[in-house]
C-alpha cells in the first residue's frame, strides 16, 4: 500500500476510476470542493469514471443528488447503484421463488421499489420474504422482534443497501440498511446481498463504461469498497477521511485495519483529490 497526496501521482496508470459517492463525493450535502476538482481533472485527462454507490435508489435518484450537490452530469459517464443491482435481479427472475409478499423495511413511505419490482408490502405473517431497503426505526434492535419471526419461519431476507453505516453532513455515522442484513444473517437467515464488494456489480459496472484496461475503485470502506475491489481483481484507493477516520491515526493503523477487513487497499489518501 503506498500513501499518496493526490491522483497527480497516480492519474498516468488508470483509464477508469471507479467512484465511492458517499464518503468520496459528498456526505449527504454540498459536493467536497476538492472532489469537484479532481473529477474536472480526470475529465481534463480523458479518464473513463463511473460512480458506484450502495444505495438502494435508482441511478436517476443518484444523477439529482450528484446535481444538486454540485456535481455536474458531465463530469461522469454513469452511475450504478446496488438498487439497480438489486432492481436487476428481480426483473430477471433471480428472486422468483421468493414469491412477491414482502415484509418491508424502508426510508420512506411510498417507495416505488415494490412497483418496480412487481412486490406487494404485507405484514409479517402474510410475508415469503423479507425486503430491507431502508431504516426507519432508531437502531437495529428495534427490528428483532420482526427478525426473529421471519427468522422462525425460514424466511429469505433480500438487502438493496450493503452499507453499514454511512457519515452524514455533520460528520456522526448513521446505521444503513446492510445492519439489519448483518443482524439476520447472524441469526442464520439467507441474505442475498446487492452491490459492493459484491463481484456481480462489478461486472455490470465494466459492461456500463464498455470495459477496461486498468481501472482503480476510490472509495472509504473497507469492508465494501477494498474488499469490492479485491473481488474485482482491479487496484484500489482507500479514502481515510470517510467512515474510518476514527480508527486511523497513521499508516501503521490503516495496515491494521486493512488486516481487520483482510483486504489489501493499493494506495491511501487522505481526501478524493487533485
Amino acid at each position: 500500500m503506498k500513501i499518496i497526496n493526490g491522483l497527480k501521482e497516480i492519474i498516468d496508470k488508470f483509464d477508469t476510476f471507479i467512484l465511492d459517492q458517499w464518503g468520496v463525493l459528498h456526505n449527504g450535502g454540498d459536493a467536497f470542493e476538492k472532489a469537484v476538482e479532481a473529477l474536472q481533472f480526470l475529465k481534463q485527462h480523458k479518464k473513463k469514471v463511473v460512480i458506484l454507490s450502495n444505495s438502494g435508489n435508482t441511478h436517476d435518484f443518484s444523477y439529482a443528488r450528484l446535481q444538486d450537490s454540485g456535481i455536474s452530469r458531465d463530469l461522469y459517464i454513469d452511475v450504478l447503484t446496488s438498487g439497480d443491482h438489486m432492481r436487476h435481479n428481480f426483473k430477471s427472475g433471480k428472486f422468483k421463488h421468493l414469491g412477491t409478499n414482502a415484509l418491508f423495511f424502508s426510508w420512506e413511505e411510498g417507495s416505488t421499489v415494490l412497483e418496480e419490482c412487481g412486490l406487494n408490502s404485507t405484514a409479517i405473517e402474510d410475508a415469503s420474504f423479507l425486503l430491507c431497503y431502508g431504516i426507519d426505526r432508531a437502531d437495529v434492535a428495534s427490528y428483532m422482534d420482526d427478525l426473529k419471526a421471519a427468522r422462525a419461519r425460514n424466511l429469505e431476507l433480500v438487502v438493496s443497501n450493503p452499507d453499514l453505516v454511512a457519515m452524514t453532513p455533520d460528520g456522526s455515522l448513521k446505521i444503513c440498511p446492510g445492519s439489519i442484513a448483518k443482524a439476520y444473517q447472524k441469526m442464520g437467515g439467507i441474505v442475498h446481498w446487492h452491490g459492493k464488494p459484491q463481484r456481480d456489480i462489478y461486472n455490470m459496472c465494466r459492461d456500463l463504461v464498455g470495459g477496461w484496461d486498468n481501472a482503480i475503485a476510490v472509495g472509504d470502506s473497507m469492508e465494501h469498497d477494498m474488499a469490492g475491489a479485491d473481488n474485482a481483481a482491479i487496484s484500489s484507493l482507500f479514502i481515510t477521511s470517510g467512515i474510518h477516520s476514527k480508527e486511523i491515526s497513521d499508516q501503521k493503523s490503516i495496515v491494521e485495519l486493512s488486516n481487520k477487513f483482510t483486504v489489501k487497499p493499493s494506495h491511501c489518501v487522505d481526501w478524493f483529490k487533485v
